[in-house]
């Protein structure tokens, strides 16, 4: 696909104007990096960054049925979230695949799913489907609204310094839908970086204005923006799912180490396949790995997608879905899907990096745990 074919975001000639490095991602001709994804992520973790996340998909349901479709799709039960809240979720296949992973808002009139980029189209169709026969409409709000990230342990002092409502005291999962002169915005306190975060989903016409006040015009607590490659350490770091990586609709959330988000009370989509899939031991599990140097001298290479693991036999144990090198660590981390066997503890792995081989250890997720 070609530049031109790529679909843009509200603030993408700003990003341009800023000088960013940009790319394809899922479609979108997005800022991958400004300064460079190691600086802007050491940024985000010592005081706060913003970024453009208007690429992910915003699919609103709305009517007496939605209810009922809800349920139905995804894996929370989500008949019982209450109103002005957040919850992460997931669409499942019948087979227990994943279809999209993401955040459903619900407010007292209508939901909103904040879903992976790559499944905007198929989980928009797939949700029209499920609401037939039911009193629930389902529209993308995506090309119309723009989706900002303010994340940092600054973050909060900073947004209540510069804003005319208070979020700092939002508390986790907290959802707050309103209006700032002619514009409507939803704010959920939700975040993907392992540090206090909030979203922001607002009005293509007003999110220029929004992105030049929070990283110029606010004087002192004006915040840096992120670029996506920063966003990608930031949730490695924090050892959470990216689809396309850790995610697709061949992997189960059993084996992704996604059961929180599995409510089994409630009859969606998938369930059966997962009630047959736990009833076994599973034939792969998500794990993290910390690559070590082959020298003092020396700093590991960097892994990529799909790179092979291997034991100390040399049989293989499994693959590589994401890697970065992590500011915060000093170190390479990665996540993998491992084969039971290779999870004995003590048990010494290899990545076949395109560097050559490098050992590996099994930690837990997630590498980096923030106060």
């Amino acid at each position: 696909m070609s530049e031109t074919d790529l679909l843009r975001t509200a603030l993408h000639d700003r990003h341009v104007a800023l000088g960013a490095a940009m790319g394809d991602e899922a479609g979108w001709h997005v800022p991958l990096r400004y300064t460079g994804p190691l600086d802007e992520a050491a940024e985000v973790r010592r005081r706060a960054g913003v970024l453009d996340l208007s690429h992910r998909s915003r699919i609103r349901i709305r009517g007496d049925g939605a209810p009922e479709l809800l349920a139905r799709a995804f894996t929370h039960d989500a008949a019982r979230q209450e109103d002005d809240t957040a919850a992460d979720t997931l669409l499942l296949n019948e087979r227990g695949g994943v279809l999209d992973a993401g955040t459903l808002l619900r407010l007292e009139d209508f939901w909103v799913f904040n879903g992976a980029p790559p499944c905007r189209e198929k989980t928009l169709r797939h949700l029209q489907s499920l609401a037939e026969g039911l009193d629930a409409r389902v529209d993308d709000q995506t090309l119309k609204t723009a989706l900002l990230a303010v994340t940092g342990p600054e973050a909060p002092r900073i947004l209540d310094a510069v804003l005319p409502l208070r979020v700092g005291d939002l508390p986790v999962g907290a959802v707050k839908f309103g209006s700032m002169m002619i514009a409507r915005y939803i704010a959920a306190r939700v975040s993907e970086s392992g540090e206090w975060g909030v979203e922001v989903s607002l009005p293509n016409l007003v999110a220029g204005q929004a992105w030049r006040f929070i990283t110029e015009k606010a004087g002192q607590n004006a915040v840096r923006p992120a670029g996506l490659a920063a966003a990608d350490v930031l949730r490695i770091e924090a050892g959470l799912c990216r689809y396309g990586h850790e995610l697709n609709e061949t992997i189960d959330p059993l084996s992704a180490g996604l059961e929180i988000r599995l409510h089994w009370e409630h009859d969606f989509l998938g369930r059966e396949a997962l009630e047959k899939l736990r009833a076994r031991p599973p034939a792969r599990r998500r794990v993290g790995l910390v690559l070590e140097a082959p020298s003092e001298r020396t700093a590991p290479a960097l892994p990529r997608q799909g790179d092979t693991i291997r034991r100390a036999d040399g049989s293989e144990a499994g693959a590589v879905t994401s890697a970065t090198f992590s500011p915060a660590r000093e170190a390479v981390l990665a996540m993998a899907y491992l084969s039971p066997v290779a999870l004995d503890a003590g048990e010494k792995l290899s990545v076949e990096t395109p560097a050559g081989p490098c050992n590996a250890v099994i930690a837990e997720l997630p590498f980096l745990v923030r106060p």
